[in-house]
């Protein structure tokens, strides 16, 4: 079970324990469950071999940015559904969660169309005429996708801040189950179905995130037991948070995933000018940090429903607990994680490709993406607790600051300059991170301190 909105407030740092785990469990499955389909996706196609994985990392690199910025566009329909609930305000959650899940729309269909012409934006960033052709075909197909993740993020977000986040989990399970076979259909061919290679993959995302989300939505409407409670289906729904307020919250969300997805979209142009190896490997590591990292996610987005469940409730106390409790907890379930990848990095890296030439290349980047694991996954917790007391923009200001004028010039000049390769992108990231750590917990100690 998870907490009900009427559950009174915990009074220690146990109980703030046992409900940050207890709500994150579902949140840290789910959130693994959706970067598991990306991470299928190279399963399979580093079966294929590195030059059809290079074209998959590098064509679905603008559609990583644009979902990122979508899933922080909806983001106010989590903060202001767990504000307005832990204020005893129930009934206007559907008005918070149409709003999300229309704009979102809106959004995703003119980003969707814009990037039909993704092969010129992959030239500008330097890429071979060659690779920018191949790479782009799949990037037309995969961001016809992008439509379903904002309503998939809109309503996933807000059962989560309802305290049911099972039923994203569920959902998350079923496409996951549909993403394999449909994969190795697609990429490989079988039957009449010809091989598709990256474009196979493009397609098998577009249609497990349509169906998965359809799905999700007809749940929340017409299924969930208790929708009515919280204004579903309502002829008149009740006067919700003005929608600027929700606007401001998701615009401020957006622009600061986008300044990070984007800077790690550099990453990827930075591996790209390093050649097809690079590519490929950049493709296995970040997978395996990208899948790592939402332990750390799921626990950030507990971490923001329940600092914003303290902040409803005007329980400042409550809001410091559940953020630093949140931190603690990552940071342990990730260190694990970096311990065990020192231990057996080669047993991982062929989790994810049998190529021994890219096995080879790997191994010696493994060392800095774990650590920047336990530093990008603090920083996210951090972010979300911010973010659960309301602070819209600050997070944002001081992402770009950390991975724009950090992390980009620093992986730039170790990896190119210096000549450090992968390694030295990934050793931007962990300086990145660690900045963005120390400004992000300086930020949150300031917001506990003002009045509630």
């Amino acid at each position: 079970m998870t907490d009900s909105i009427a559950t009174p407030p915990p009074e220690g740092l146990r109980d703030h324990v046992t409900r940050t785990l207890r709500l994150a469990w579902p949140l840290i499955l789910s959130r693994i469950g959706i970067t598991l389909m990306a991470t299928v996706d190279v399963l399979v196609l580093g079966r294929a071999g590195a030059d059809e994985l290079s074209r998959y990392v590098l064509g679905f690199t603008l559609y990583d940015t644009l979902a990122a910025v979508l899933a922080g566009f909806v983001l106010g329909v989590a903060v202001l559904t767990a504000r307005e609930t832990g204020a005893e305000r129930p009934r206007v959650a559907a008005t918070i969660w149409h709003r999300g899940a229309l704009t979102g729309l809106a959004l995703a269909v003119a980003i969707a169309a814009g990037l039909q012409f993704a092969e010129p934006l992959l030239l500008l960033t330097g890429q071979t005429a060659e690779m920018a052709a191949s790479s782009a075909s799949g990037t037309r197909i995969v961001v016809l996708a992008l439509p379903a993740v904002a309503l998939f993020m809109a309503t996933t977000t807000f059962l989560e801040a309802l305290h049911r986040p099972k039923i994203g989990l569920v959902a998350v399970a079923i496409a996951n189950v549909n993403n394999l076979w449909l994969n190795i259909v697609l990429v490989f061919g079988a039957g009449p179905i010809p091989a598709l290679g990256a474009e196979g993959a493009a397609w098998a995302t577009v249609i497990n995130l349509t169906l998965g989300t359809l799905g999700l939505w007809l749940y929340a409407r017409f299924v969930m037991a208790d929708r009515k409670q919280f204004g579903i289906g309502e002829a008149r729904p009740s006067a919700a948070p003005g929608l600027w307020e929700q606007t401001r919250i998701g615009v401020a969300a957006a622009t600061a995933y986008a300044f990070e997805a984007g800077a790690f979209m550099v990453m990827t142009i930075m591996a790209g000018w390093l050649g097809p190896l690079a590519l490929a490997v950049q493709g296995v590591v970040f997978s395996l940090l990208a899948t790592a990292f939402m332990i750390a996610f799921g626990l950030a987005n507990a971490a923001q429903v329940r600092v914003g469940n303290a902040w409803g409730r005007r329980d400042p106390k409550g809001m410091v607990l559940a953020g630093w409790t949140a931190l603690g907890i990552a940071t342990l379930f990730t260190g694990t994680i970096m311990i065990a990848s020192l231990i057996f990095p080669e047993e991982i890296i062929r989790i994810f490709t049998d190529d021994p030439v890219l096995i080879a290349a790997a191994l010696p980047v493994l060392l800095w993406v774990s650590l920047a694991l336990v530093l990008d996954g603090a920083q996210t917790v951090m972010s979300h607790s911010c973010r659960g007391r309301g602070d819209a923009w600050m997070p944002s200001i001081l992402h770009f600051g950390s991975y724009w004028l950090v992390m980009v010039p620093v992986a730039y000049w170790l990896a190119i300059v210096r000549d450090g390769g992968v390694a030295g992108l990934f050793q931007g990231i962990l300086v990145a991170s660690l900045v963005s750590l120390a400004a992000l917990s300086i930020r949150f100690q300031v917001l506990s301190r003002r009045p509630v």
